[in-house]
């Protein structure tokens, strides 16, 4: 093959390999059964590319076919219990603090952990009523458009905070920082005031508050956040149950003598 020939097939098979992660991200959780329809509608790919795109990983074995259905399959559940291994004391202590976060706001709430340059979804609790924001256990955030990843790196070293603020900031949203003076002095203002905040940054119609998960030091190992749509989801009203939610959390992991 000709260099523009070779690189013709690496595009299309970049644009392949982007498909099949805009389909598994679809899913808010692994026990979760969805239909061709729904899948479509949730990437807004076409119906026919959802349809292909589904054989190609069925056929890998990452996701398996139920009744006309889709769910995760068992080599893809392999991969993502490898990633989630390291936080299984993080998640059970993280957890009752979520569930009374949940009762308390019946919104989204995350548990996540600074993974680069993007936040690491360790637990998500989630109701009837769903976000627009698409996030699985085990998926990832980017750190620089989140409330989750603001408030980790803010609490993080100078080279977590140097990572991102030299990298490449995706424009998500006509809202999204992409100026890194602007989000380093926002990093210091989430600092001062102990929260960090994102309206529609990443997701449109997504608003979010995140509190961090602090050591004995005073570094961030972990964060929680409360997320919903701008138009019933007041960040503010939380804050205070967030922030108490999140320091009972690190008191609870100092407990069990998690290692930051």
């Amino acid at each position: 093959m000709t260099t523009p020939q070779l690189e013709t097939v690496a595009q299309a098979n970049r644009a392949v390999v982007e498909k099949a992660f805009a389909v598994l991200e679809a899913w808010d959780h692994r026990s979760e059964t969805l239909g061709a329809s729904e899948l479509a509608r949730r990437t807004g790919l076409p119906k026919s590319t959802s349809h292909r795109v589904l054989g190609i990983l069925e056929a890998a074995g990452v996701v398996e076919r139920l009744d006309g259905s889709y769910r995760l399959g068992e080599r893809l559940r392999g991969i993502t219990d490898v990633v989630t291994a390291g936080f299984p004391q993080l998640r059970e202590v993280g957890l009752p603090f979520m569930q009374d976060l949940y009762e308390l706001t019946h919104e989204t709430v995350h548990l996540a952990v600074l993974d680069g340059a993007d936040a690491h979804c360790v637990e998500k609790i989630y109701g009837h009523r769903r976000s627009p924001l698409r996030s699985r256990v085990g998926g990832v955030l980017p750190a620089h458009s989140t409330a989750l990843g603001k408030v980790l790196l803010a609490y993080s070293g100078l080279n977590a905070q140097r990572l991102v603020l030299t990298g490449p900031l995706r424009r998500y949203t006509a809202n999204t920082v992409t100026e890194p003076m602007r989000l380093a002095a926002e990093l210091r203002g989430t600092r001062r005031a102990g929260f960090a905040h994102d309206l529609a940054e990443t997701h449109p119609g997504v608003a979010c508050v995140a509190a961090p998960v602090l050591d004995e030091t005073g570094r961030a190992v972990a964060a929680l956040s409360v997320s919903g749509p701008v138009d019933r989801f007041d960040p503010p009203a939380v804050v205070e149950q967030l922030c108490r939610a999140a320091r009972a959390t690190a008191r609870a992991l100092v407990s069990v003598r998690i290692p930051a």
